[in-house]
């Protein structure tokens, strides 16, 4: 299908040898752009099927910020629970700290596997990696784009207004091969040289596949926010992954400072 985006976008586009009408070629810029960054921070939010995302009763919040050129890594855990909100936890560089709200203090570092970033798998939205070079995010591309792991492929592109800003929606069906869907994901990465230890970690794998929505700064090209939405598996619905990626991405001069219970900013109907 194609489609028509903004002049501005499209001369961006077009300056990286993409032709914006394409729907997958903006898509895979879009992915090496991210891939290649350097400090990643996203929010992640959770629901095991779309009913209970759209009751929202319970809503678990897990912020995550990688720095890939020094390793540093902090995570926080924030749960929504009818209306109260509370900060439960961060990892800082791989202990737990726990919060006490009644004290507004910190509990003393302890050790914790899940604080342990090959162990911690919130960072970014399951699909994208970050922290790689040029060649590196290359090479999974191509390992992507290859007939037997092509199982991404990008459908339409459309221009949206957003929280009062301009983005690129991009629409995109995960779907199965063979037995696999985000398991592909797994063999594609291997390409780019990195083992298992690397901050990366790929979507469950279900079989099923899913429906992937980004929505893109047009100035650019990288991802502000996606939902995936796992298809349904017999007699089991999907779950709903909504990921809102913090921009400027940068490590906090002090892990500690923010106590507040945040949430995502992106309207819930996305």
């Amino acid at each position: 299908m194609r489609v028509s985006v903004p002049l501005a976008v499209g001369l961006l586009v077009a300056s990286c040898g993409v032709s914006p009408d394409d729907p997958e070629e903006v898509f895979w810029e879009m992915f090496r752009r991210q891939a290649r960054q350097q400090v990643v921070h996203t929010r992640r939010e959770r629901f095991p099927d779309p009913d209970l995302a759209r009751e929202r009763v319970l809503v678990k919040v897990h912020d995550e910020v990688q720095d890939y050129s020094t390793g540093r890594h902090i995570g926080a855990s924030i749960e929504h629970w009818r209306g109260r909100s509370r900060l439960w936890s961060k990892c800082v560089d791989g202990l737990d700290h726990g919060y006490l709200p009644s004290q507004e203090k910190w509990s003393a570092p302890q050790e914790s596997a899940l604080c342990r970033v090959p162990s911690r798998p919130f960072l970014g939205d399951g699909i994208i990696p970050g922290g790689l070079s040029a060649e590196q995010a290359d090479a999974m591309i191509r390992a992507l784009r290859r007939p037997a792991h092509r199982f991404l492929t990008a459908h339409r592109v459309a221009s949206v207004h957003v929280n009062g800003r301009d983005f690129l929606r991009i629409s995109v069906r995960a779907r199965p091969v063979g037995d696999w869907d985000m398991q592909h994901l797994v063999f594609a990465f291997r390409a780019t040289g990195e083992d298992s230890a690397y901050p990366y970690h790929a979507a469950d794998n279900t079989g099923a596949g899913a429906d992937l929505t980004y929505y893109v700064d047009p100035e650019t090209l990288l991802p502000a926010y996606t939902r995936r939405q796992e298809l349904p598996a017999g007699d089991r619905a999907g779950a709903v992954v909504r990921v809102e990626y913090v921009r400027p991405a940068r490590v906090p001069a002090d892990p500690f400072a923010d106590t507040r219970a945040w949430s995502l900013e992106w309207p819930d109907r996305l």
